[in-house]
């Protein structure tokens, strides 16, 4: 290489994704619940608009989007709409565009009848093709893609993607599972030893949903989804910054872009006394959830855990109140908000569980199988083999356990199974 350059990868903007169990918000009033139905149904245009805006202010040579731009395959005409004035927005300050369609947004869906831009280009579904970027007539990078024909692809597209040697940076863009990451399906999918094999010195990976970096050099990167959409995706959402130098050296930074922002929101009633002090200390801690967060508007679960003479008061009838409370408190009247979405209760009768393990009961046994179910993968594993048949049954509606729900199953199971047995092995 002899120019160094830069480029923003973003990946799964899934535009226009519905916000679902918003719509029957009944303890706040109208216009309160009107601002925060309205934040939530524009918030992946809103971190598109910030793409963008990031786009312009690095004034990078191009940006790269890795698949799922648009939430369904029958496109709404208004995710169409808001994507082609983006579009527009970095045509006007010379800034082409490189995006594939993934599994949501696979090239056989409806779409309008649009006239787009000459700076971006739509990778073709089913084979690798490359474009070329210049810059002031010589070429900086070439970047190589492949767009989903349909929804199911099961073929390893990797192994579909070959460097030509002249390239001066080669860049892979790509919607994949790689290694088989449980908590998506298995579409495309392929080894970290595929994307390597194929000469890249930049992999743009969408599907995966939270950013992670697999491998140094050559780059292999998930971006993340830029705006999280569930309770499940949690923490900062955004895109990398990729600046190139001279001599092909990467350096990555991640933009946090999300307009709206979930989080998890853990407190142990271990010493807390009563149902006041609970919604006082859940107050202060939801309080200072924006700043913690640069002042974003966040919704937050609540996950209430530990042991104490609290847990029997905490029925769902007290629970719903509790919920009602805080969401009095911390709407707010327009513009950013903390919204208390739920609140999960694992929490158990007084015990010392230190001195539960270390009995000869079978409670005690029961228990130093659960510690070993932290760190032992083939018990890991045998845990999952037996939820199959109910991931089996609810596929189509609910996405595979994550690593962090799985731990909380874990827990939840931990307390039942206290509650059930403690008293029978004191007989």
């Amino acid at each position: 290489m002899s120019e160094g350059f830069s480029f923003i990868h973003a990946g799964d903007l899934h535009l226009d994704s519905p916000f679902r169990g918003f719509e029957h918000i009944s303890d706040i009033d109208e216009p309160i619940k009107e601002n925060i139905l309205r934040r939530l149904r524009n918030c992946t245009f809103a971190a598109l608009e910030n793409i963008v805006d990031a786009c312009i202010e690095y004034e990078v040579d191009f940006l790269v989007l890795s698949g799922d731009i648009y939430d369904l395959v029958d496109r709404s005409i208004r995710a169409e709409l808001r994507f082609r004035n983006a579009i527009e927005r970095l045509a006007d300050r010379g800034i082409p565009v490189f995006a594939v369609h993934g599994n949501h947004d696979f090239d056989n869906g409806i779409r309008a009848r649009l006239t787009w831009p000459e700076n971006v280009h739509f990778f073709s579904p089913g084979e690798v093709e490359y474009r070329e970027v210049i810059r002031q007539g010589k070429e900086i990078a070439r970047i190589y893609g492949i767009s989903y024909p349909r929804r199911d692809v099961t073929e390893n597209y990797a192994a579909k993607f070959k460097r030509h040697q002249n390239a001066p940076f080669a860049i892979g863009v790509l919607h994949c599972n790689v290694g088989g990451v449980p908590e998506h399906e298995n579409y495309s999918p392929c080894q970290v030893s595929d994307l390597v094999q194929s000469g890249m010195d930049y992999w743009a990976l969408g599907h995966v949903h939270s950013h992670r970096v697999l491998k140094d050099s050559p780059c292999i990167v998930y971006a993340g989804s830029p705006q999280g959409r569930n309770p499940r995706e949690t923490g900062d959402k955004g895109c990398c910054m990729v600046n190139v130098s001279e001599n092909g050296l990467i350096d990555l930074q991640f933009l946090a872009v999300d307009d709206v922002r979930w989080t998890e929101t853990r407190i142990s009633i271990d010493n807390i006394q009563s149902e006041g002090e609970l919604i006082t200390q859940l107050d202060n801690q939801l309080t200072g959830i924006r700043s913690i967060h640069n002042k974003k508007s966040v919704v937050t679960r609540i996950i209430l855990t530990g042991r104490g003479p609290l847990h029997r008061k905490l029925q769902s009838g007290a629970l719903a109140d509790i919920l009602e409370e805080l969401r009095l408190r911390l709407a707010g009247e327009e513009g950013d908000f903390i919204w208390p979405e739920s609140i999960k209760c694992t929490t158990g009768i007084p015990l010392d569980k230190e001195a539960l393990r270390k009995g000869e009961t079978l409670l005690a046994d029961l228990l130093a199988l659960r510690g070993r179910a932290d760190k032992d993968e083939t018990l890991r594993s045998m845990l999952r083999e037996s939820l199959a048949p109910l991931e089996d049954r609810t596929g189509s509606y609910v996405s595979p356990l994550s690593e962090n729900e799985l731990d909380l199953l874990l827990e939840v199971a931990e307390d039942l199974a206290i509650d059930l047995l403690w008293e029978d092995d004191q007989l």
